[in-house]
């Protein structure tokens, strides 16, 4: 009977829900996510022009700076995807992905429906 018990407490203690954690993990991808988007958005300032189709003119510290910040807000993503903290309907990581891989506005403006309605949209102000 030992043994039993011992595995039931073993099973229920790993698969517990904390709020609190959830919660840490939405708002650090919302600071992730506007720390992408304003290093995006410097990016594309630097080279003069919204669309940035001309490589030259980009400076590449900003380009790693975009680079760098797109990839945390991936890999933050992940977390969120994998602890199953997306809300009805969204796929907050393949949504991540294509706003930093593929420039889809779509895509940014789901992700950025996600921080607000997680209680973050006050974080992505004024870096869109």
């Amino acid at each position: 009977m030992l043994p039993v018990l011992a595995a039931s407490t073993l099973a229920t203690s790993c698969s517990s829900y904390d709020p609190a954690q959830a919660s840490a993990w939405q708002r650090d991808y919302c600071v992730k996510l506007a720390a992408w988007q304003g290093a995006r958005n410097a990016m594309l300032s630097s080279a003069g022009s919204v669309d940035a189709s001309d490589w030259r003119n980009i400076e590449w510290a900003e380009y790693d700076r975009a680079e760098e910040a797109g990839s945390e807000a991936i890999n933050v993503a992940k977390i969120l995807d994998r602890e199953n903290l997306d809300h009805a309907s969204s796929y907050i990581f393949d949504d991540t992905e294509k706003a930093v891989i593929d420039r889809n506005a779509d895509a940014e403006a789901r992700a950025a429906t996600y921080c607000s309605g997680s209680g973050f949209g006050d974080l992505l102000k004024g870096a869109r």
